[in-house]
């Protein structure tokens, strides 16, 4: 009896080892924008969209509300909250990312603060959409301050 359980156990040994297991596929880097690129490009385009949508102005003649009407309008602002809320996650990808602590930290509340501005959109709700782009702002500030070296001023001499 002893002997067929150590053949089986064997046989089993034998077989689970004869399985070759393939590491799932990596993305395709093969065509991918530069950081730069992504910031330029996708990011940026895409925040402004947000920060240009909503606005109060106010003025000697009154207050100037700017703010969706149309539909056209609601949608261009959803599809810039949408890649925008994207966007954030390709900088988190390995190869793109600059480490796993703050620039993921920063990533995250981009998109999070992307996806409250889809709901807001969603609700049409202009005050949670200005509120959202300032999170989105402060996220993009505090990444800039830490890692673009674009955005520092070079010292005076």
């Amino acid at each position: 009896m002893k002997k067929k359980i150590f053949i089986l156990f064997f046989s089993l040994l034998a077989l689970l080892g004869c399985e070759k297991s393939e590491p799932p596929p990596k993305p395709p880097f093969n065509v991918s924008l530069t950081l730069p690129q992504l910031m330029d490009w996708v990011l940026d385009p895409a925040a402004d969209g947000i920060w240009d949508a909503v606005a109060w102005i106010s003025t000697t003649k009154g207050e100037k509300v700017i703010a969706p009407h149309t539909e056209a309008q609601w949608d261009a602002l959803r599809n810039s909250a949408a890649t925008l809320m994207e966007a954030s996650n390709l900088l988190m990808l390995e190869g793109r990312a600059k480490d796993n602590g703050p620039w993921m930290t920063y990533s995250r509340r981009l998109s999070n603060a992307s996806e409250k501005t889809l709901n807001a959109i969603a609700n049409k709700d202009t005050q949670a959409i200005f509120d959202a782009g300032s999170e989105i702002d402060s996220a993009c500030e505090a990444c800039h301050i830490q890692y673009a070296k674009f955005d520092q001023k070079a010292p005076q001499k």
